[in-house]
C-alpha cells in the first residue's frame, strides 16, 4: 500500500478530513444513537458538528471502520442499504488508501473514523427527466450519515458530525431509483481526500 506524508505540513489531517464532510446542504439531522458522543455538536449552517483541532493534530494514520447500517432508519430495502454503505467504504479507501496511512490495526496515534448511513432517499426519476421539476430538485433523493472520528486506544471522541445531502440538479443523478445516493456518498469520499491533498500540499 503506497503512503504519503509531508512532515512539512504538520499532522492536521483528521481535522481537515472531517472539514471535507462538514459542508453540508442540508436535510433532515437526526441523532439515531451510533456516535458516542452527542453532547458537543453544534449548529453550523445546515449541518451538526464538533471538532478539537488541538486533539486532531495528534493523528497521522487512521483506521476505516466498515460502514455502518445499523442506525439505518429509512425506507430502503437492506440490501440497498448494505449496497450503498459497501459503496462509501469502497469510494473512501479509492480516494485515500493509495495516497494516504491507512491502517488496520489500533495504536498510538492513530485515529478510527466511524461513519454510519442513517438515512437514504430515492428519486422519482419521473420528475428527474423534466427540466422544469428537476431544477427545483422536487424529485432528487440523497443520503444522510453520522460520522466521528475517535482515538484508536481509549475511544475517545475529538470530532463527530451529522449531515444530510440532496442529489445535484444540474448532474446527472436522479435517473435512476438511487443515483442521486450513489452521488451524495461519492463526493463525500471525494471531499475526504481533497482535504487531505489541502493538509498536506499535494497537487491533484
Amino acid at each position: 500500500m503506497k503512503r504519503y506524508q509531508n512532515p512539512a505540513y504538520g499532522l492536521p489531517t483528521l481535522a481537515l478530513i472531517f472539514a471535507g464532510l462538514m459542508t453540508g446542504c442540508g436535510g433532515d439531522l437526526k441523532q439515531t444513537g451510533f456516535l458516542s458522543d452527542y453532547s458537543k455538536l453544534d449548529k453550523d449552517g445546515s449541518i451538526l458538528r464538533y471538532m478539537d483541532q488541538a486533539a486532531a493534530a495528534k493523528y497521522s494514520k487512521f483506521i476505516f471502520d466498515p460502514v455502518n447500517t445499523g442506525s439505518y432508519s429509512g425506507k430502503a430495502d437492506k440490501a440497498t442499504v448494505r449496497r450503498l454503505a459497501n459503496l462509501m467504504h469502497s469510494a473512501l479507501f479509492k480516494e485515500l488508501a493509495p495516497r494516504y496511512t491507512v491502517v488496520s490495526q489500533p495504536g498510538p496515534g492513530i485515529a478510527r473514523l466511524r461513519i454510519a448511513i442513517t438515512d437514504l432517499k430515492k428519486d422519482t426519476p419521473a420528475l428527474n427527466v423534466l427540466p422544469q421539476t428537476r431544477m427545483t430538485g422536487v424529485g432528487l433523493g440523497g443520503a444522510s450519515m453520522e460520522a466521528e472520528a475517535v482515538d484508536s486506544v481509549s475511544g475517545e471522541q475529538f470530532a463527530a458530525v451529522i449531515r444530510s445531502d440532496k442529489g445535484g440538479r444540474i448532474s446527472l443523478a436522479g435517473y435512476k431509483d438511487w443515483s442521486s445516493a450513489e452521488s451524495v456518498i461519492k463526493g463525500w469520499a471525494k471531499s475526504f481526500r481533497e482535504h487531505l491533498d489541502q493538509a498536506y500540499g499535494r497537487e491533484k
